[in-house]
């Protein structure tokens, strides 16, 4: 390998994870640094921007975000309408709900014009540890090589859950048991079955009730959870005036009280209730971080189930879809806690306790598919990096463990308390901090922002180590 004249090396920011997060932070460094920066992203899976959830090739599985809102960039909020007109459908509005791969294809192609100028590497691998170095920081890739960067950014995403308390189940693997929704095997071989039950009534459930169709399963979809809640739908309406401000209540209930008030108003006036809960979008970290700890504990335990259901919404066309299938039967909603799974060589038993009576239920289904949230407890999590991170101190989850604990500028905190100046993180893993972390409209913003404090510190870039494992080259065609 020749060397490397260190005076020509430029200000390097590491970027782990290449899904949508990662590819956006990056496009926005290429774009405000003009090329003078040179971007690493390290992704192990798939395409440029895809992810779990843009890199499904159902063509049901549609945005949960209308096409005016899903631009890359901010400051230019037609950017992906526009790109879909001309790249995908001429008819496309601003209150489209496009298929998930096609904007899966926007992102990769902001990528590819923003690198135009050069600046970008990709590198298809694993990051295993991090460590800090005086000439920056070191990444170690599980393929042997490794990368020197001055400062590195965490684009992790999300995290398969954990399992679900299902008392009864052996740990041992199941071709019954699903523990990851999105996992490759998990829908296999069901064509023919009979009945499946979904754990969790999330967007996961959702998907995966939309995946189960495509693949031509036409038996009965069981839905259960706590509480029986499915997201609610998009439907237009007028807007609604922002009404949190410095003097808003400080607890969880009293918010809760003036956002059903403001709800009332709004209903007086013919305006949906979906306005009011829009209107407080923009302000939704300011809101979350107004509230102490004890608070915030209150709000996840009592009103998070709700909050999600009106805040996280489906597709209309989706809606109607689900709405359809219950109706029939072909989908059943069940509200309650498992009690019991017992399995055999050719069902599954379940038996859960109903929410509204306490009643004891069995049905027998044909796999069991794990649809809960993703683990966000850093402690629990089965992966290397975080691993590492924790066993370094560079990391440490945040006090509700929703997260990392992060600087109100992204910035990862270590278990000295102190807020590293070469390690940070955007998307999911700062939700502990801004709450709403883990959508389009927010995650944009997060990657606007910390492109610039990153490109701020572009000064002295430590030398290139003659050991750069060098990744490939992502270019336009």
């Amino acid at each position: 390998m020749p060397a490397h004249d260190p005076s020509q090396r430029k200000f390097t920011i590491a970027i782990i994870g290449g899904g949508f997060s990662g590819t956006a932070l990056a496009a926005h460094l290429l774009r405000q640094s003009a090329g003078s920066v040179s971007v690493v992203v390290i992704e192990k899976h798939g395409l440029p921007g895809r992810g779990v959830a843009y890199g499904t090739q159902y063509s049901w599985h549609l945005l949960n975000v209308p096409a005016g809102n899903m631009s890359v960039y901010p400051d230019q909020p037609d950017h992906f309408l526009r790109w879909a007109q001309k790249s995908y459908d001429p008819e496309v509005g601003p209150r489209s709900f496009l298929p998930r791969r096609v904007y899966g294809q926007y992102v990769e192609s902001v990528l590819l014009d923003a690198a135009a100028q050069g600046g970008l590497l990709w590198k298809r691998d694993e990051v295993r540890s991090i460590a800090s170095r005086a000439s920056g920081v070191e990444i170690k890739l599980r393929s042997g090589g490794r990368l020197l960067a001055d400062k590195v950014v965490l684009a992790l995403g999300n995290f398969p859950p954990s399992d679900p308390s299902l008392p009864g189940r052996d740990e041992h693997a199941s071709p019954r048991y699903a523990p990851f929704a999105w996992s490759g095997d998990a829908l296999v071989g069901l064509e023919s079955a009979k009945d499946v039950l979904l754990v969790g009534s999330g967007l996961t459930a959702i998907d995966q009730v939309l995946a189960l169709r495509a693949r031509e399963f036409r038996g009965t979809i069981h839905i259960l959870s706590r509480r029986g809640l499915l997201p609610h739908s998009h439907k237009a309406s007028a807007s609604w005036p922002l009404f949190w401000n410095a003097n808003s209540p400080r607890t969880a209930r009293a918010l809760l009280r003036l956002v059903r008030r403001q709800i009332e108003d709004a209903q007086r006036q013919e305006v949906d209730w979906r306005a009011v809960i829009d209107s407080l979008r923009p302000v939704a970290a300011r809101v979350w971080q107004s509230l102490d700890t004890k608070e915030k504990k209150r709000f996840l335990r009592h009103v998070r189930p709700y909050w999600e259901v009106h805040r996280h919404r489906i597709a209309p066309d989706i809606a109607q879809l689900i709405a359809g299938q219950l109706e029939s039967g072909q989908i059943r909603l069940h509200a309650g806690r498992i009690t019991r799974y017992a399995e055999s060589p050719d069902k599954v038993d379940i038996t859960y306790r109903k929410r509204e009576n306490g009643e004891n239920v069995t049905f027998a289904v044909d796999r069991v598919i794990n649809c809960t949230g993703p683990e966000t407890d850093c402690r629990h999590l089965d992966d290397p990096l975080i691993a590492s991170l924790r066993s370094s101190g560079l990391v440490r989850p945040d006090p509700l463990y929703l997260g990392l604990d992060v600087s109100s500028h992204g910035a990862v905190i270590g278990v000295d308390g102190n807020a590293s100046d070469l390690l940070y993180a955007i998307g999911p893993a700062r939700k502990g901090n801004l709450w709403e972390s883990t959508a389009v409209p927010e995650i944009r913003t997060q990657a606007a922002e910390l492109a610039e404090i990153l490109l701020i510190k572009q000064t002295q870039p430590g030398p290139l180590s003659d050991q750069w494992d060098q990744p490939e080259v992502l270019a336009a065609d």
